[in-house]
């Protein structure tokens, strides 16, 4: 693959990551506008309510005097829900207080302070503003803060709430987070990550660059070393030739040429191995390995956060259906036991005058009553003139009023019914989807000892426990819930911004798995690069050395009195050259393979001959212990070209002996069968790892564990000339080895 490919492929990935890391921050932000939305909502008409009670305790009429009649239809006697019958109300009454008492308007000014005080307490901070509007035209007819617009993308807005139905006049409420404040953790996180991320990338691209750069150094140094040594060839042939004329100037002056020209190739392979060792890549793989630990650790930072913020959300919702639970269990329960056990109890028993609006009113509906039988569920604001705080909802406020009654005006105790408020509970908690098992706990406050509990007497770590609510004026017995083990709520609930983070850091992840592979690839290069520079050393600088020192020693005239060192210099030195030309050889007919032009003079060659003289004449020159053992009837052969298997056949015995310790065992056998010639070559060496037999045919390729045990040089060119031999032959090259044990090449050569 390129390495442009490489780098797109990269930047796309990371243009991906990012953006699903912005649909995560995205859907997460508008999850928080919905959640605010609610908080709103509720604390909005908690404000609202409140205003238009204490506009009504600020008539100028005597307390408990009843001022307005607030009804709906009610045909069955259906149960309402105490808070959309106390929205109905407030709204009724805040309409009946301009129309029939004269005040103005109701102040905007006051839901606006009473409103803020109650987000306050929530840590709810924005910038507020409370409207009148006109529903029928959506025009703004006035607000306390006209800067605070409705079409600011980190604005919620309440429900409306009627002023003045007839009119089309409502207020309404719009909560406007700091935009800036916002966008700047958004753009912070969002930094922070793609910082992360880029800079893995980085080290990423830069590493896959070195790695190919380097590829192509060690290319370009192949190519030189096969160009030199397809150029040797005529010169060392006639270096050859010229040794048994004895013309030494002339072998002098050729060598001198072919190894300056060697030494160029190698200073310019050792140049290239020192510019790629003087920029290590270690500093790369630190940077990549501190992105993965910073990405992991924004993601636990901010997995913590987004916990907090949802088993708020829980115990929020949990909240909600305890107050509901806590009013049903007063209203359903309590307060039914208490009429039963205080017959005579009223709750008109002081009863106060009906100001001449609500009497009309009353009139009204009852007249309707009896023409038509509608029936109406009837609410009365009762003027007292003192301020009344609505902290809570108006479920929890009706449940505390009739708690505080039944307490003052019960002639027998009636204990709170912890089983009937908790089946209430959990009917709630189905009804609205509650993933979670919950329960609720009776206790003493501030001991906190356990008085009643239903389902488990403990809370586990990890469990969510909603506020107190009191079961007594005093507050020393409470009641709370506990959400048991939401954890995989809150996973579940909170995956559009763990699924982005966990994908930044599986990318992070990736990014250094990749980078510690090319660190690999690098090192293994610069290995490879070291053994072939060592290579052109040993194959061809060192052969070339010894021709022309030979070569000027025996130029001088210094042996002519000593013959035996004169025909041992003339033997050193031909073994050299024909060393150099069967390097050269190999080089020139993997070209012409390569090239599609090699020409193979097929014959049926003999095989047990060959073997023989192969056996024998690395027996003589063997530096070791070598035992052959040929294993081939007479009248087998070979239809190959005969030039070719010698030479493949020598080198697979060269390996042999390379590859193994002080005294190895070579097998050479051949047989013939109805449709090939098979021919072996087993040796007792050091054998080839299992890792590295599917690599050893390519080209350059060597066994660096093996080279590493016997100190073996070479360019990794044989097996390789081997594999490409055979197969321009049409037959096949097979190998078999166990490391420390053997190893076995068999050639498969098809009839003629």
């Amino acid at each position: 693959m390129k390495l442009r490919t490489v780098i797109s492929l990269s930047l796309v990935s990371l243009i991906a990551v990012v953006l699903i890391q912005l649909g995560g921050m995205l859907y997460a932000f508008h999850a928080q506008m919905q959640e605010a939305e609610k908080l709103l909502n509720k604390c909005f008409w908690m404000s609202f309510t409140e205003t238009v009670d204490n506009l009504v305790n600020n008539l100028p009429y005597p307390d408990n005097s009843i001022a307005i009649i607030a009804y709906a239809p009610n045909p069955k006697y259906k149960r309402i829900d105490g808070n959309e019958r106390n929205k109905r109300t407030s709204q009724q009454v805040a309409q009946a207080l301009q129309r029939v008492y004269g005040i103005k308007e109701i102040p905007l000014a006051t839901i606006d302070s009473v409103l803020h005080n109650k987000l306050r307490k929530l840590d709810m901070d924005g910038t507020l503003t409370v409207e009148r509007i006109n529903v029928n035209t959506n025009e703004v007819l006035a607000s306390t803060n006209p800067q605070v617009s409705i079409r600011n993308f980190a604005a919620v807005t309440s429900e409306t709430a009627f002023t003045f139905k007839s009119r089309g006049e409502a207020v309404r409420a719009i909560l406007s987070f700091p935009a800036k404040e916002m966008e700047k953790k958004l753009l912070l996180l969002s930094l922070i990550t793609w910082l992360l991320l880029g800079t893995a990338v980085y080290a990423l691209i830069v590493q896959m660059k070195s790695v190919f750069r380097q590829r192509h150094n060690l290319q370009k140094q192949q190519q030189d070393f096969y160009t030199l040594a397809e150029e040797m060839k005529h010169p060392v042939s006639r270096m050859k030739n010229l040794i048994t004329t004895e013309n030494w100037q002339e072998i002098e002056a050729q060598s001198n040429v072919l190894f300056e020209r060697t030494n160029a190739t190698l200073a310019h392979a050792k140049a290239e191995i020192r510019q790629g060792s003087t920029g290590r890549p270690i500093s790369l793989k630190a940077i990549s390995i501190v992105s993965l630990v910073g990405v992991f650790l924004l993601l636990a930072v901010w997995s913590g956060y987004l916990y907090y913020i949802t088993s708020q959300k829980i115990r929020y919702q949990a909240e909600e259906q305890l107050e509901e639970a806590f009013y049903r269990e007063a209203d359903l329960h309590r307060y039914p036991l208490f009429t039963k056990a205080n017959p005579d109890f009223n709750w008109d028993s002081s009863p106060g005058e009906f100001l001449p609006y609500p009497r009309r009113m009353m009139n009204e509906l009852y007249k309707v009553y009896l023409e038509k039988g509608y029936r109406y569920r009837v609410q009365l604001s009762v003027i007292r003139h003192l301020y009344n705080k609505f902290d809570e909802d108006f479920r929890v406020k009706m449940a505390y009023d009739i708690q505080d009654t039944i307490s003052l005006r019960s002639r027998v105790p009636i204990p709170f019914s912890l089983q009937f408020a908790d089946s209430v509970f959990r009917k709630q908690l189905l009804e609205t989807g509650f993933p979670d098992r919950a329960d609720i706990r009776w206790i003493k406050y501030p001991s906190r000892e356990l008085v009643l509990y239903t389902g488990s007497p403990d809370v586990d770590f990890g469990d969510i426990t909603t506020r107190l609510f009191p079961l007594d004026k005093d507050s020393t017995s409470c009641i709370f819930a506990v959400v048991r083990s939401p954890q995989r709520t809150i996973m579940s609930t909170t995956w559009y911004m763990q699924v982005p983070l966990l994908i930044a850091f599986l990318f992070v992840s990736l990014c250094v798995f990749f980078q510690i592979r090319m660190l690999r690839a690098q090192r293994r290069l610069e290995q490879f690069q070291k053994d072939f520079t060592y290579s052109m050393i040993h194959d061809m600088k060192s052969p070339l050395q010894s021709v022309m020192m030979g070569a000027h020693i025996l130029a001088s005239g210094k042996l002519a009195d000593k013959p035996e060192k004169l025909v041992r210099y003339r033997q050193v030195m031909g073994d050299e050259c024909e060393h150099l030309l069967t390097l050269s050889n190999r080089v020139v007919m993997l070209t012409e393979i390569d090239r599609g032009e090699l020409e193979l003079h097929k014959e049926e060659v003999a095989l047990r001959p060959l073997l023989r003289d192969i056996a024998e004449k690395y027996q003589l020159k063997a530096a070791k212990t070598i035992h052959f053992d040929i294993d081939c009837e007479e009248g087998c052969s070979v239809y190959a070209d005969a030039f070719c298997l010698h030479e493949i056949l020598s080198n697979l015995v060269d390996n042999a002996i390379k590859y193994s310790n002080e005294e190895v065992l070579i097998i050479l056998s051949g047989k013939k069968t109805e449709d090939e010639t098979i021919v072996r070559v087993h040796d007792s060496g050091i054998g080839i790892p299992l890792s590295e037999q599917h690599k050893i045919f390519n080209k350059f390729e060597r066994v660096a564990s093996g080279s590493r045990k016997t100190g073996a040089s070479g360019f990794g060119l044989g097996l390789n000339y081997v594999l490409q031999v055979v197969s321009a032959h049409g037959g096949m090259v097979k190998v078999e080895s166990m490391e420390g044990s053997y190893s076995e090449f068999t050639l498969q050569f098809p009839l003629r």
